[in-house]
């Protein structure tokens, strides 16, 4: 039982192995998350629905026993690890983070079949739910040293963000004071008051700019064309700067392998002058 324990864990442990590709199993299982998470996309569109009112509750319930499954397997081979061995080893394992994403990856199964009442919209949200487990599944294999560098990346330039949120704070705010000075006489339900006024605020400095509501004055209309300029750069701030911070990732690495292969080229070199002598 152990050896065949320690093989299921080098499957289904992306940890077990570092870095080591993402196993077999690991891959069909990505593909299974995909093509569940498709499934129920599709499923909520009612014409394509009715053409196979059966075929969806079907992939339902496999996929479901497929995850649970897995969830048990991943559970039980856990022990291998010496932190999680035993039964209290096993309960700490569950209630890590990376467990709790795939427990709810599989709730909507389990209270399926408990018959447990949830109403259709949030039952699917539940359902999609799942995609959250790609995100443990790439921690492994080529998508290590790319999830590392960007939380690298956003923990290095974290003063740097924090301060651009505070700025975007600041100016929705402002915004919405602004329009509520110049508009809440003409539009009291929509600027009536600084918080109500903070909707068009915050949809006009993201710059998606609805159009449900928007300034008829001609204060308003000035206030509101100085804050749409300025919604530009709001946005552009915490994108250049992650972007600089990713830019900057990448070259260190390209540097470092660029030395790496200096290096061991020189060995070889040396190696091979030392074996003519």
């Amino acid at each position: 039982m152990d050896s065949l324990r320690s093989r299921v864990w080098r499957e289904l442990d992306v940890e077990a192995q570092p870095g080591q590709p993402i196993s077999l199993s690991n891959k069909l299982i990505m593909v299974a998350i995909f093509i569940s998470v498709a499934a129920v996309v599709l499923e909520s569109e009612p014409t394509i629905r009715a053409l196979a009112p059966d075929l969806f509750g079907t992939l339902e319930f496999a996929f479901g026993c497929l995850f649970v499954v897995e969830y048990v397997a991943r559970v039980w081979c856990k022990a291998e690890r010496r932190e999680f061995a035993g039964p209290l080893g096993r309960v700490k394992y569950m209630l890590t983070p990376v467990a709790l994403i795939d427990l709810l990856a599989i709730l909507p199964f389990l209270l399926q079949l408990a018959a447990v009442p949830v109403a259709g919209p949030y039952f699917y949200i539940l359902r999609l739910l799942r995609v959250l487990r790609l995100l443990t599944l790439a921690r492994a294999g080529p998508f290590t040293s790319a999830a590392r560098e960007v939380w690298e990346s956003i923990a290095e330039r974290r003063h740097e963000l924090v301060f651009t949120s505070m700025i975007a704070f600041a100016m929705m705010v402002g915004a919405a004071a602004l329009l509520y000075v110049a508009e809440r006489e003409m539009q009291p339900e929509a600027f009536g008051s600084i918080p109500r006024a903070m909707w068009w605020a915050i949809a006009t400095l993201t710059t998606v700019g609805y159009g449900d509501v928007y300034p008829v004055t001609t204060m308003g209309k000035i206030f509101a064309g100085l804050i749409s300029l300025s919604g530009v750069g709001l946005v552009a701030m915490p994108a250049g700067i992650f972007a600089s911070a990713l830019s900057h990732a990448y070259q260190e690495r390209k540097a470092h392998r660029q030395h790496e292969a200096v290096t061991r080229h020189a060995g070889e070199s040396e190696r091979h002058g030392s074996g003519m002598d």
